[in-house]
């Protein structure tokens, strides 16, 4: 095989991440249970890296600019929606999140460890220090979809 072709296997492969935990799950799933690494953990870890590199992307704004511009790419994304609530303390709301709200056979909001995950990763780079989030309030948004609300130890 050629680099080229290799290069391009090499992409197609790793493109996205559903493909590569369904492709990984069968190693990944018993070493998990062996060592007792819960989903909850690794999928803060997974929102925290890309919370990181999506704040890289907006080097250029503020927080409340980089925030408002992933405001309007949540709606283009049709991903729900995400808002500030509050500036002091920076309050986000997600709205009618497409995945997380639509969870089978779990019949009450479950605690979205990849949303603070990414909230805090993206604020820890755009901030460079230590930021907290905690997701606060469960109440319904439409069509039964999920409201969440995270709090953060940062003033805008």
């Amino acid at each position: 095989m050629s680099d080229q072709v290799s290069e391009q296997y090499d992409e197609r492969f790793w493109r996205d991440l559903p493909s590569m935990v369904s492709f990984f799950s069968h190693a990944i799933t018993p070493l998990q249970r062996h060592f007792g690494i819960g989903s909850r953990e690794l999928l803060r870890r997974l929102g925290e890296e890309f919370g990181s590199r999506v704040a890289e992307q907006y080097a250029e704004a503020d927080v409340e600019m980089m925030l408002s511009e992933l405001s309007v790419l949540w709606k283009k994304l049709e991903i729900g929606t995400l808002e500030i609530e509050s500036k002091k303390p920076l309050t986000l709301l997600i709205r009618d999140c497409s995945i997380c709200g639509q969870i089978p056979e779990i019949g009450k909001l479950f605690k979205c460890t990849f949303h603070e995950g990414f909230i805090e990763g993206l604020l820890r780079r755009k901030l460079g220090r230590e930021v907290h989030v905690e997701q606060r309030g469960e109440y319904a948004g439409t069509a039964g979809m999920w409201t969440r609300r995270y709090i953060t130890d940062v003033t805008l």
